[in-house]
């Protein structure tokens, strides 16, 4: 079969004499949580959902069961459907109408491979049949491969993610990891250069700041590995900070490279009052950081560059720390990536 990546086919509609009631009741029991998984509940059921959608279960157009449905079939918090709801539209899944309810999307925004479909459902019914030939009833394997699942994703993780900081390396894995539901190995760049052969074989999907995307590529090269670039927003601690920032103060960014310092130093311009900024420098150019120390009263830093801020400033000039967060519209384009190309 070839590899062609296709929309999500139509099925004819039948009409074969259910009521409403039993067809609602059929739309929620096809989901089932398992409050004692170490996978979250709303991961849980967005992946069911999401399969639901991609085996043409819901049909493009088609209702959704509504959240007070969902909430009273699977006995979870009304928030937790919610949550779901909204990261499928964001996804480009599920539309929201006003009034109506939740919709598969018209035009699927994600495309789905029929040869990985059919290899999923291959494996599932070899996965069956010989469990059924040791005795095993699919619902105990069942059970059992949900039990095992996080174990075994912490011993061969399939995703790595790389930063040049320890500190962003291990705070962005682990919110990827939530974002994905399984464990996302955290690499330092440092060491990716340094390694003489390829990452762990079970790491199949690298992802690292955009900062860093052509750099890891070329490491990279003849690893077989899927890299995937994502971009950062200044964390809302960090906007507050700024907002809060008065007039007079003449303010200084320092970072740790050029990229950082074009990119967010762009975004912190937009956030304080005309004039504030005095300027950017990077320690790839120390002499330049030394410079604007000399011209500003507060400097606004990057964690990589808050030694060299702290040996260089003086008692008056005020320190302020710069945070990040991931940037969700990327962050759904690598989910995409990790869902429909494995």
């Amino acid at each position: 079969m070839s590899d062609t990546i296709v929309s999500l086919p139509r099925r004819p509609f039948v009409n074969n004499g259910e009521t409403h009631e039993e067809k609602k009741l059929k739309s929620t029991s096809r989901f089932m949580i398992n409050k004692q998984s170490a996978v979250p509940l709303h991961i849980q059921l967005k992946e069911q959902i999401r399969y639901a959608i991609m085996s043409g279960d819901y049909q493009p157009g088609g209702p959704l069961p509504s959240i007070r449905e969902l909430t009273a079939q699977l006995g979870v918090h009304r928030n937790t459907v919610h949550r779901v709801y909204l990261e499928l539209q964001a996804n480009g899944l599920l539309v929201s109408r006003a009034g109506k309810g939740v919709f598969v999307s018209e035009s699927l925004s994600d495309s789905v491979s029929i040869r990985e479909l059919d290899a999923l459902d291959a494996l599932v019914g070899r996965f069956f049949t010989e469990a059924n030939q040791l005795g095993i009833n699919p619902i105990t394997l069942a059970k059992m491969t949900d039990q095992s699942a996080p174990a075994w994703d912490q011993r061969h993780p399939s995703v790595a993610f790389v930063e040049c900081t320890a500190h962003q390396s291990v705070e962005c894995a682990r919110d990827l990891g939530e974002r994905f539901g399984l464990h996302v190995q955290n690499l330092l760049l440092e060491e990716l250069r340094k390694l003489e052969d390829c990452p762990t074989e079970s790491v199949k999907h690298i992802v690292t700041s955009v900062f860093h995307y052509d750099e890891v590529c070329e490491l990279l090269r003849d690893c077989g590995r899927r890299v995937h670039p994502v971009t950062y927003d200044l964390h809302s601690a960090t906007r507050q900070l700024l907002r809060e920032i008065k007039p007079g103060a003449r303010l200084g960014f320092i970072c740790h490279d050029a990229n950082t310092e074009e990119v967010i130093g762009a975004q912190i311009e937009e956030r304080v009052p005309e004039g504030v900024l005095v300027g950017c420098a990077n320690l790839e150019a120390p002499e330049l950081a030394l410079k604007l120390i000399g011209e500003v009263d507060t400097v606004i830093l990057s964690e990589p560059a808050s030694e060299f801020c702290i040996k260089h400033c003086t008692p008056e000039h005020e320190l302020l720390e710069l945070h990040y967060a991931l940037n969700n519209g990327s962050v759904e384009k690598v989910q995409r990536a990790l869902l429909y190309q494995p």
